[in-house]
């Protein structure tokens, strides 16, 4: 998730969480004051009541001889107003209460206010009532109208966070990003200045490239140290090798001397084989090699069955390729790819028996472009699966001379294209290798 729709989001569960308060708070704050509203209400009604009580008199309201009760209420009941004889001696007492009242069979809810007054020694009682749901009505219309308020308020100011986020980011979105996205490729890393005001962003472009030109001077100089070490040990090895070669043809060599002479040859051609390995890897490590070809699959895996079928017929191994002739990579390094995939067929061939089948295939798998290897041959241990990839490990000491390093080239060549590689395998059943390669810049049926 982006750091500016983080911040937006904080900000806004921040303000979510602060208006939330608010409007518990303020939900209070207007229930109090309709009920504060309402009780001044009524105590306007008695004064008013108790002026014309004082005015007319009580008998305009009531007569004792008759009836002892005088009850007035409006059309909607609302509100009403009843003068009652009171037995209690206490007189002059406001009280305030919610009681529910039957007023012509229903039952409604009131805020009360209850009075006692004497009138030519005689007490009496002032009932005034208010409907609640008349208050709950206002009340709810002012929450509505506080929640709308709220809410405009805080989606303006979640989209102005927002905003000034996406401003105060900006160098850091436009500049330093896309500077990390060429971090792994030195030649290419955009070694501007920053123009921000914030100093954090232009600390931060600063370390990067200070750090690039670390690195730059660091590849640089293990370029020329890989060069540096093809030189010395190949001029030696072949030194060696042209003496031997002239040993075995000057006819000079006595005969128990010839097998030995020979296996240092060997010896030699292995030790050449694997500096030749180590530097290929080096190379590719380094990011010594460019990306800039497009590969149609299948004739790349027709070359390799072409030149290696010698071999696959030395065991009478039969080898099917079944990748789409529409298949096809852009963007890669087609003799990486070469010894990718020759590497694969290789050791299919090796620890194959005789006999055997391998099958080549490619396929759409999520996000990826996949080429899988699959053979019927020996198969693996499942404990040896997870150093197969490492420098110098056998899978199979008993079957041939390699060197170990075959599937540790196939590794880089494989991360050096942004990609990985499976392996599926069981002893005695045969092993299936599958390479998975980044699916952007591929053409194949499968995406029509």
């Amino acid at each position: 998730m982006r750091l500016e729709l983080k911040l937006a989001m904080i900000g806004a569960l921040s303000k979510i969480v602060i208006f939330f308060i608010l409007f518990i708070m303020l939900q209070q704050f207007i229930d109090k004051q309709a009920l504060m509203h309402t009780d001044r209400n009524l105590i306007k009604m008695k004064e008013k009541t108790m002026a014309i009580v004082g005015k007319i008199g009580i008998k305009s309201f009531l007569d004792i001889e008759k009836d002892s009760v005088y009850a007035s209420y409006n059309m909607l009941k609302d509100e009403y107003i009843t003068i009652d004889l009171d037995t209690q001696k206490s007189t002059g007492k406001t009280i305030f209460s919610d009681e529910a009242r039957i007023i012509e069979d229903e039952e409604f809810d009131y805020r009360i206010l209850n009075y006692t007054f004497t009138v030519d020694d005689q007490n009496y009682i002032l009932e005034i009532g208010k409907n609640l749901q008349l208050m709950s009505s206002l009340n709810r219309t002012l929450e509505n109208i506080s929640i709308t308020i709220i809410l405009v308020v805080l989606s303006i100011t979640i989209i102005f966070d927002i905003g000034i986020n996406k401003y105060l980011l900006h160098p850091l979105n436009r500049k330093i990003i896309p500077k990390l996205k060429t971090i792994t490729n030195p030649e290419t890393f955009n070694y501007s200045e920053l123009d921000s005001t914030t100093s954090d962003f232009v600390y931060l472009n600063n370390a990067l490239n200070e750090l690039m030109h670390k690195v730059t001077a660091i590849l640089k100089n293990q370029q020329k140290f890989t060069a540096d070490v093809s030189h010395e040990l190949f001029t030696p090895i072949s030194i060696m090798q042209s003496k031997l070669e002239n040993l075995l043809t000057s006819g000079n060599l006595p005969e128990p001397f010839v097998a030995n002479v020979m296996d240092q040859q060997n010896q030699l051609n292995r030790l050449q084989q694997i500096i030749k390995a180590l530097l290929l890897i080096a190379r590719i490590e380094n990011d010594q090699y460019a990306k800039n070809d497009d590969v149609i699959v299948r004739d790349v895996v027709d070359e390799i069955i072409l030149n290696i079928e010698d071999r696959a017929e030395m065991k009478n191994i039969t080898i099917e390729n079944y990748v789409p002739p529409s298949d096809s990579l852009a963007s890669v390094n087609k003799s990486l790819l070469y010894i990718l995939i020759f590497n694969l067929i290789s050791n299919a061939i090796k620890y194959n028996n005789e006999g055997g089948k391998i099958r080549i295939d490619s396929f759409i798998a999520g996000r990826n472009f996949c080429i899988k290897v699959t053979d019927n041959g020996i198969g693996i241990d499942p404990d040896q699966i997870t150093f197969i990839f490492d420098r110098f490990k056998r899978i199979e000491p008993s079957f041939g001379e390699g060197h170990g390093l075959g599937l540790s080239i196939v590794s880089s060549i494989v991360r050096f294209h942004g990609g990985s590689i499976e392996v599926e395998s069981k002893k005695g059943e045969g092993s299936t290798f599958i390479l998975k390669l980044p699916l952007k810049n591929v053409n194949s049926p499968f995406l029509g």
